[in-house]
């Protein structure tokens, strides 16, 4: 009966939050409560606010916005950049050429589940959400293309997390290429949410870092 009384008074509870920031919040609170529970040593204050942030999204409500007569116009945001230098013992047109078909990816950034292309301009990516919660999906499009040169390529515009991407090549003089990367996400969190982002903001960046990292060792390992 209690049980029951409570779902009831959940249920009661006003829906002041866009469905946007649920998605996020929930998002937020499945890396927190991952990241407090699985790592060592639990972090029982992060499990905490992963509750708080799981119940936001699922329930809509908020009780910050709650207790405010409107809910805050200014939206704040995080931006998280990646930026990564490597020399890679491959030729540039073999590099590039590797890179140019985001499909390849997946195979050394873990962090994505798949890139499909679907044309020559645009392609769908899924990232993983930590934890294998879930996968989180947009499209993207190549913005600059410049053989053995360069690559950028940007989200579109209705992507929940935006990214923008470049990638440089660059030939170092003894048969091999130089590599520039930079990476770019706009996690567009709500005012309370931005604790989170600041949180969020290293995993992410970190797991990135990584993964490009280790397109080195996927070309001098032979596998490309």
């Amino acid at each position: 009966m209690k049980v029951q009384e409570a779902i009831s008074r959940l249920s009661d509870l006003e829906v002041n939050v866009g469905s946007t920031e649920r998605l996020l919040s929930v998002l937020s609170g499945s890396v927190l409560l991952y990241d407090a529970l699985v790592k060592k040593p639990k972090n029982l204050p992060g499990a905490l606010l992963a509750g708080f942030m799981i119940f936001r999204g699922t329930s809509g409500h908020c009780f910050g916005y709650a207790l405010l007569k409107d809910k805050p116009k200014v939206e704040k945001s995080k931006n998280i950049v990646i930026k990564v230098q490597m020399i890679i013992d491959r030729p540039v047109s073999s590099v590039y050429t590797f890179w140019r078909n985001f499909e390849n990816l997946p195979l050394f950034m873990k962090h994505l589940e798949s890139v499909t292309v679907l044309d020559e301009e645009n392609s769908e990516w899924r990232m993983k959400i930590p934890g294998n919660l879930g996968t989180i999906p947009w499209k993207a499009a190549i913005i600059k293309d410049e053989k053995d040169k360069e690559i950028r390529w940007r989200s579109y515009s209705d992507a929940l997390i935006h990214n923008i991407g470049s990638v440089q090549f660059y030939d170092n003089g003894k048969g091999g290429t130089k590599l520039d990367v930079i990476i770019a996400y706009h996690i567009p969190f709500g005012y309370i949410g931005e604790t989170i982002g600041k949180v969020l903001a290293p995993i992410l960046k970190n797991t990135v870092e990584e993964d490009i990292k280790r397109c080195k060792q996927h070309f001098e390992s032979g596998l490309a």
